[in-house]
């Protein structure tokens, strides 16, 4: 015998839901078809013949298996982009973050004398006209720029020392000159 339709109209109404939402043992079939009011259904809810069934939860599984692979790298190719790249990633806000980090590896630097004043505001001029592409660029600029300053200063060291020693043979060939012609005048004198 089929459950009639009133008896699941009646439940849904009582327990305020869809009457796909409703379950009925099939073992009592009779005394549900026998049930054709509503104290009669409520009887039988109260009884645990008729009961509402749980709601369906949307599951979120499939959602997390999704946002793995896409840290993974996946399903992130040209056909899943909507915007542009600036869109996507603001290159104002890349560029910002360089800043920062150039910036507090230069402060760091200058605070531990690695590099002096000077050095430090024509790098810091250089990093804001977008010099360099990353810390690591920045880093090997300042090494050579350093190895290039030590190399300038011994450069210019051994000519001050070379100047210095011409100008001081000079010196000595002029005192050894202005000596011998003072003897010379003297000799004459005596004469």
């Amino acid at each position: 015998m089929q459950i009639s339709k009133v008896q699941r109209r009646l439940a849904s109404s009582i327990l305020q839901c869809g009457k796909r939402k409703i379950w009925m043992d099939p073992n009592e079939i009779n005394e549900i078809s026998l049930s054709d009011k509503r104290k009669t259904v409520r009887k039988l809810i109260q009884d645990g013949i008729i009961l509402k069934k749980n709601p369906k939860l949307h599951s979120k599984i499939r959602k997390k298996f999704h946002k793995e692979a896409r840290q993974k790298g996946k399903h992130t190719g040209i056909g899943k982009r909507k915007g542009t790249s600036n869109a996507r990633s603001a290159e104002s806000v890349k560029w910002h973050f360089k800043q920062k980090v150039f910036r507090h590896l230069l402060k760091k630097y200058r605070t531990s004398e690695k590099i002096d004043r000077y050095l430090y505001r024509q790098l810091y001029l250089k990093s804001k006209g977008n010099a360099f592409k990353n810390k690591r660029v920045l880093l090997d600029y300042i090494h050579s720029a350093k190895s290039e300053y030590i190399r300038k200063k011994i450069k210019n060291e051994r000519q001050l020392a070379r100047h210095n020693k011409k100008t001081a043979i000079v010196k000595n060939r002029i005192y050894k000159f202005q000596d011998k012609m003072e003897k010379i005048y003297q000799d004459k004198k005596k004469i």
